[in-house]
């Protein structure tokens, strides 16, 4: 029995070893700029944005130019092909309150009417080689795109052409974020602090599973 159990066990081993560098060695599937767009505007996600009255689409290339700083945040060219699609929430608390997971925030991190535009929402594309290879996105890239985000929540806040810069992030990291897919990101100001303002991040998958929670504490220097 034991000569049989062997070489049963050895056959798949070495199989496995086969497809396993296979995976590894064979080039993935990269969608190109034109796939993205057209992906992303086929998403049910997208579709429901466009679909409210309390949320406009924002032209994010023309704030992040206004933004000193902040498209060197970006960092899109090796994160993504295409600048992410924005939103900004307005009207009714309901609205943009009713795209969070709420039992998951403390009430005194809750977007609020205070604010001009009391939250943002983006679909981004994560690129399928941002890695060097399809897998997961590492917490450095991560905190490329919370940093971006909450500097533009930041920006539809303050003064025109302020300057935005992080004097503290803090990542909270729910499940992976896997290259070539698309996620919602959700950021809002919570609170003014001295010379900036506080602001929270949160990124869903496209089945608004929570996959990162951050806050940031931005300076926020006039023009």
């Amino acid at each position: 029995m034991a000569s049989i159990s062997h070489g049963m066990m050895g056959r798949p081993a070495v199989a496995s070893a086969a497809i396993l560098a296979r995976r590894l060695l064979a080039p993935w599937t990269t969608r190109t700029a034109a796939d993205v767009i057209r992906e992303r505007a086929s998403l049910a996600a997208v579709a429901e944005l466009q679909s409210r009255s309390e949320c406009r689409p924002l032209d994010v290339g023309a704030l992040l130019r206004s933004t000193p700083g902040a498209d060197s945040h970006l960092g899109y060219e090796a994160i993504n092909k295409v600048v992410p699609l924005v939103f900004g929430w307005g009207g009714p608390a309901s609205g943009w309150t009713g795209q969070l997971a709420l039992d998951k925030i403390p009430s005194e991190r809750l977007p609020s009417a205070e604010f001009a535009t009391p939250m943002l929402t983006a679909i981004d594309h994560i690129n399928e080689d941002v890695c060097g290879h399809p897998g997961i996105i590492h917490g450095g890239m991560t905190a490329v795109i919370v940093h971006t985000m909450a500097s533009l929540a930041a920006a539809l806040n303050a003064p025109p052409g302020a300057s935005m810069d992080a004097r503290t992030l803090n990542m909270d990291y729910r499940k992976p974020i896997r290259t070539g897919t698309f996620v919602k990101i959700h950021a809002w100001p919570f609170e003014r602090s001295r010379n900036g303002l506080k602001t929270a991040v949160h990124i869903y998958g496209l089945q608004n599973e929570v996959l990162v929670e951050a806050s940031a504490d931005l300076t926020v220097a006039p023009a």
